[in-house]
C-alpha cells in the first residue's frame, strides 16, 4: 500500500519484478516454474519471440494461405489446434496416397476423389479444412493485412484458445504484437501478404527476433523477469533479487 496515503492495494503479478544478474540459463527457467503455477510472466530477453509455438503456428497459417505448397507448415496447421488433425490420420493420408511424392495439399485433394481409401470421417474433415482454406483465400484477397491476421486469430478461435493456457495473458499479446507490426508494415511503401513474410524471414535472420516484441509484456499484468542491468533507472513496488548464491567471477 501506500503509507503516505494510508491506501492499500492487493498485490498483482505487474507489482512484483524479479532481478538476476545475468539471463543465462536462469530467465527461461523461471519463467517455465511461474507459467506452471499459472502465474503469468514476462521475460525481459532480445530473443524468444519467434520460437513461442503461438507465433510459429500463426506463421504457418499465413504461408499455407500465401502458398499452399509448403508441406512444413501446412502439417503445423494440421496439427495445431486449428486443424485438429492427429499424427495418426496424417499417416493415414499419407498412406493412402499411391504416388507418395505428392505435395501435402495435393494428397488432401486427393483424399476427395472417388475412390480414395481413406475413411469417410476423415474424408468429411479433410473437406472441412479445405473449405476454410478457400475461405482464407478469399478473405486475404480482400482484407489489409492486419485486419487478415485479426480475423484468422478469431475465425479460428486460436486467439481464444492460447488465452485458456498457461501464460495465455502473454501469448495473446504477443498475436496481438504480430497484429501491430503487419499494422506498421502496411503503413509503409511494401504491401501485400508475400512481402510481409519475407519481411519476418529477414527479421528472423538478422537475429533482431522483434526484441521489442516482447516489451509488450510490461505493460500487461504480468511478474517480469530481467536483468539488473536493464532495470537501471527503474521503479518496482516489490522485487525479488535472485541467485545471489552464484560466486563472482575472479
Amino acid at each position: 500500500g501506500d503509507k503516505d496515503k494510508g491506501e492499500h492495494h492487493v498485490v498483482a503479478p505487474r507489482d512484483i519484478t524479479i532481478l538476476l544478474r545475468s539471463m543465462a540459463g536462469k530467465g527461461e527457467i523461471l519463467r517455465e516454474h511461474l507459467i506452471r503455477h499459472n502465474i503469468p510472466v514476462y521475460v525481459a530477453a532480445d530473443e524468444g519471440y519467434f520460437q513461442e509455438t503461438e507465433i510459429r503456428v500463426a506463421l504457418s497459417l499465413l504461408r499455407i494461405i500465401d502458398n499452399t505448397r509448403q508441406d512444413i507448415p501446412l502439417a503445423a496447421v494440421l496439427r495445431s489446434p486449428i486443424g485438429g488433425f492427429s499424427d495418426m490420420e496424417l499417416a493415414e493420408l499419407r498412406v493412402a496416397d499411391q504416388d507418395r511424392q505428392r505435395d501435402l495439399i495435393d494428397v488432401l485433394r486427393q483424399s476427395q476423389l472417388d475412390g480414395s481409401t481413406i475413411g469417410s470421417e476423415l474424408k468429411e474433415k479433410v473437406k472441412w479444412f479445405l473449405d476454410r482454406l478457400d475461405e482464407w483465400y478469399r478473405l486475404a484477397r480482400e482484407s489489409g493485412l492486419s485486419e487478415l491476421i485479426w480475423q484468422l486469430l478469431r475465425d479460428t478461435d486460436y486467439y481464444d484458445y492460447v488465452g485458456a493456457l498457461p501464460g495465455g495473458q502473454l501469448r495473446q499479446a504477443n498475436l496481438r504484437l504480430l497484429v501491430s507490426r503487419a499494422k506498421e508494415y502496411e503503413a509503409g511503401e511494401e504491401r501485400g501478404l508475400f512481402r510481409f513474410l519475407h519481411y519476418i524471414s529477414q527479421l528472423k535472420k538478422g537475429k533482431t527476433d522483434m526484441s521489442q516484441a516482447r516489451t509488450l509484456g510490461e505493460n500487461e499484468n504480468v511478474v517480469r523477469i530481467m536483468t539488473i542491468h536493464k532495470s537501471k533507472g527503474m521503479q518496482f513496488p516489490i522485487v525479488i533479487l535472485a541467485g545471489l548464491g552464484k560466486l563472482f567471477n575472479q
